[in-house]
C-alpha cells in the first residue's frame, strides 16, 4: 500500500522540486540508511529519529540511495587530486539515478547527481551511492552539503576524525552531521563558513582540537535559495560556477565557448573544483 501511494505521488508530481520533496518525505519515514561500514558513528540515534522528520525532503531515499564506499584509505583520499581519478559516472546512470527519483524534466544547473558519500571521502561511484541533490531548495542544498564534505575531508586528512565514522555519519544523515560539525541548527553563511574554516586550520595547525563554535545570526526565511543560470554562472552564495570536462580535468569560467558545451562535463563551483583536481583551461 505505502508503494503503491509512493509511486503514485511520484507520477503526479514527476519532474517538479515539490514531487521530489513530498517523495523524499513519504520515503524517509521508512526508516534510515544502512551502511555497511565498521564504525559505529557519532550520531546518536535519538538525535536522527528527533530531526529527520523535520528535514526528509532534503535527504535522499535510503533503499535507493543508501551510500556506498571504496576499499581505499586515508593516505588516498588525501593525495591532491584523488576524487578526480576515481570520478567516473556515466550520463546512462545519471540518467537512471533521475529516473528512479522520478525526475523526467529538470532545468540545467538545477540538480547534481551527488555522491552521499563523497568521492573525497571514499565514497564510490556506485548507483547506491548517488541520488539527485537540488541546489535551489532552502535551506538545505547542495551548495551546503559541499561545505559539510570539505571539512569532513579536512578533519579526516588532520587526523581530527576517523574516515569510517565521517563515512558512516554523512550517509546516515548529512543535515544532522552538518550540525554537529559546524555547531549550528542552520546552514553557515559564506562568511561565517570562512571563518570557521580558518579558524580549524589554525587550530590544526597548532594542534589544538576542532574548532569552537562560532556566533551565529538568524539566517532570513522570507528569501528562497535560488541558482542562477545567467552566464555570470554565480550561485546564491557569490560563488563562481565553472563547467567541469570531467575527461580532460579541466574547468572553464562563464563566458568561454566551452562553458557547458563539452560532452563530458558537470557544473561545480570554482573552489570544489581546484579541491577535487580540476585544472582552470588555459586562456579562459
Amino acid at each position: 500500500m505505502r508503494a503503491d501511494f509512493l509511486n503514485f505521488a511520484r507520477r503526479f508530481e514527476a519532474g517538479t522540486a515539490w514531487g521530489l520533496a513530498f517523495a523524499f518525505l513519504l520515503a524517509g519515514c521508512g526508516g534510515h540508511p544502512k551502511v555497511p561500514l565498521s564504525s559505529p558513528g557519532r550520531l546518536p540515534d535519538s538525535v536522527v529519529q528527533a530531526d529527520r522528520s523535520q528535514y526528509a525532503s532534503f535527504l535522499p531515499n535510503p533503499q535507493l540511495t543508501p551510500g556506498d564506499t571504496l576499499p581505499v584509505t586515508v593516505q588516498d583520499i588525501c593525495v591532491p587530486g584523488y576524487a578526480r581519478k576515481v570520478r567516473n559516472v556515466p550520463i546512462e546512470v545519471k540518467r537512471q539515478v533521475y529516473q528512479e527519483y522520478g525526475i523526467y524534466h529538470h532545468r540545467p544547473g538545477e540538480y547534481e547527481i551527488d555522491h552521499l558519500i563523497s568521492l573525497e571521502l571514499g565514497g564510490s561511484n556506485s548507483i547506491k551511492n548517488l541520488w539527485p541533490q537540488s541546489y535551489i531548495t532552502h535551506p538545505w542544498n547542495a551548495h551546503i552539503k559541499d561545505q559539510l564534505e570539505n571539512e569532513l575531508h579536512r578533519e579526516v586528512c588532520s587526523g581530527e576524525m576517523d574516515l569510517a565514522t565521517a563515512q558512516h555519519d554523512i550517509a546516515t544523515d548529512w543535515i544532522a552531521t552538518y550540525k554537529q560539525v559546524f555547531h549550528t541548527d542552520r546552514p553557515l553563511s559564506p562568511q561565517e563558513y570562512r571563518q570557521f574554516t580558518e579558524t580549524a586550520s589554525r587550530r590544526a595547525g597548532a594542534g589544538g582540537g576542532p574548532a569552537a563554535p562560532i556566533a551565529t545570526t538568524p539566517a532570513p526565511d522570507s528569501t528562497p535559495d535560488t541558482t542562477s543560470d545567467s552566464p555570470s554562472g554565480s550561485t546564491p552564495n557569490g560563488a563562481v560556477r565553472v563547467w567541469v570536462n570531467t575527461r580532460s580535468g579541466k574547468y572553464f569560467l562563464p563566458g568561454s565557448r566551452y562553458y557547458g558545451n563539452t560532452k563530458r562535463g558537470e557544473y561545480m563551483t570554482e573552489e570544489q573544483a581546484i579541491r577535487q583536481g580540476y585544472v582552470k583551461a588555459g586562456g579562459d
